[in-house]
């Protein structure tokens, strides 16, 4: 149990630290929407994992509830577009690996040119990092929120669709929400910035199904959905 309990410590250091750079960029890259919320679900994980460190585990268990809800949500979400597509007549296009859409397309820019903005993102943070000092909150902490919110913010700028915005703004409010848990981890806070969180992704998640039930007939009879 003592060696467990090491080993559980080491992963909430630096691989949890690393992992949620990872996941930050695998939401902003993913071309399919189901690899983007997988990693939206790790990346919630992963929050969960860094903060056993210094808060109490039922604040982590709050956690790592609000993500799965958010998470199904935006499946939920995901699974009825893409049903009304199928209705519709539409086809994803691009060959499937294991269900999951193969493609240079990501959204507004191609998968290429995401690549690139990645890089630049990643140039202004190497660049800004030596400014970031948030009192109270440990370092890699500070660094890794700062670059959720950065990478989040890039995503929600150039998201083309709801789903795509959503990855971006839960990704900003996990970078607000995994740093104020350090400073006020009391439940009642916690529990009003999950409230907050479950909000913004039923928004979302309305939106893009609007988006769907809304769109315009082709002149095939179906609709034309961006996804």
């Amino acid at each position: 149990m003592e060696a467990f309990s090491d080993a559980f410590r080491i992963l909430a250091g630096a691989p949890a630290i690393a992992g949620l750079f990872l996941a930050a960029v695998i939401v902003f890259l993913a071309s399919d929407w189901r690899l983007s919320l997988a990693g939206l679900l790790l990346q919630y994980a992963l929050i969960g994992l860094a903060l056993t460190r210094f808060v109490q585990g039922e604040v982590v268990v709050v956690k790592l509830l609000i993500g799965a809800v958010v998470f199904a949500m935006l499946f939920l979400t995901g699974q009825r577009i893409q049903l009304a597509r199928a209705a519709a007549g539409a086809k994803e296009g691009g060959p499937q690996i294991l269900g999951l859409r193969e493609s240079w397309d990501a959204g507004p820019l191609g998968l290429p040119l995401r690549f690139l903005v990645v890089l630049l993102v990643l140039l202004a943070f190497v660049r800004l990092v030596s400014a970031i000092r948030l009192p109270g909150v440990p370092t890699d902490l500070s660094f890794v929120a700062f670059w959720l919110a950065l990478i989040g913010l890039v995503g929600l700028a150039l998201s083309g669709d709801p789903l795509r915005a959503a990855a971006g703004v839960l990704t900003i409010l996990a970078a607000f929400d995994l740093v104020y848990t350090i400073l006020e981890p009391s439940l009642a806070m916690i529990g009003f910035f999950g409230a907050l969180v479950l909000l913004a992704a039923l928004a979302f998640s309305y939106l893009a199904i609007v988006q769907v039930l809304g769109a315009p007939p082709d002149e095939s009879g179906g609709e034309v959905v961006e996804q």
